[in-house]
């Protein structure tokens, strides 16, 4: 049977591939930790750990990794210590050849810094809540009022908001939140929430002195629609400045109060 010339390179190029990865195995086997090298994403934005935390978090787990043979660390131990964190959302680690363990991490993402009077805490894009911290720096809108969700952190705990729960105040605010954050116009906006005594949410928007009364969760997706419509036609002809209150909680209305002269 005659083997074509193609088949023929394949093979040696199989066998040659073969003969690099058991050459690599080796060295690696033999290969120690020479450096950690580390990155940490969106630092622009978000600012709740740095590489020196980072490290840190490393060097509590295994004090002497420099100097490790690389086939000798556990990355599911040092995956593990630093999902610990409630600041860090993900963590990808891997080894190179030449000695070097690197990190890549992401941070947290909050879109809301809920205030109130037990413990302040944030709700981020994946719906965790999780505690302020003394030295955090992210802007997010933040909700202030009648705010009847707490948590216990201690210990590093997490939530998840459940939007499912009837009456979960997190759940509607990250629904709320969710629906700021994807709209363009709602996300320069939107810089404040406020919950008054009856549990219902008023917005604080960046542009005009007046507040926008939502009401309740109800069809809370109409309502700022209606907003927004109300925005874009009405308000650059009425003036941005002529109302303290502009409401939507009573349905398919928008019912207007006028500032006091």
């Amino acid at each position: 049977m005659k083997i074509s010339k193609t088949k023929v390179f394949k093979a040696l190029a199989v066998l040659v591939l073969v003969v690099i990865v058991f050459l690599s195995l080796g060295k690696f086997h033999n290969t120690t930790c020479q450096s950690v090298e580390i990155t940490v994403e969106d630092s622009a934005d978000v600012n709740f750990v740095n590489k020196d935390m980072v490290l840190a978090m490393i060097y509590n787990r295994l004090p002497n990794i420099l100097g490790y043979k690389m086939d000798s660390i556990n990355i599911y131990l040092l995956d593990s210590a630093l999902h610990k964190c409630p600041y860090i959302r993900r963590a990808s680690i891997y080894k190179s050849i030449s000695g070097v363990l690197n990190i890549d991490v992401q941070q947290r993402k909050p879109m809301l810094m809920v205030v109130n009077d037990k413990h302040d805490y944030y709700i981020d894009s994946d719906g965790m809540i999780f505690a302020t911290g003394d030295k955090d720096a992210c802007q997010c809108i933040v909700v202030n009022g009648n705010v009847k969700d707490k948590y216990d952190f201690s210990g590093g705990k997490m939530y998840k908001a459940d939007v499912h729960k009837q009456g979960s105040q997190s759940g509607e605010l990250f629904r709320l939140a969710q629906l700021i954050m994807k709209d363009d116009f709602w996300s320069d906006q939107v810089e404040q929430i406020y919950i008054n005594k009856e549990g219902e949410y008023e917005i604080v928007p960046m542009v005009g002195s007046h507040v926008l009364a939502l009401g309740s969760m109800e069809d809370y997706d109409k309502k700022m629609y209606a907003l927004k419509q109300f925005y874009f036609k009405a308000l650059p002809k009425l003036g941005w400045d002529t109302y303290q209150q502009i409401s939507v909680k009573y349905k398919n209305q928008i019912v207007c109060k006028r500032k006091k002269k």
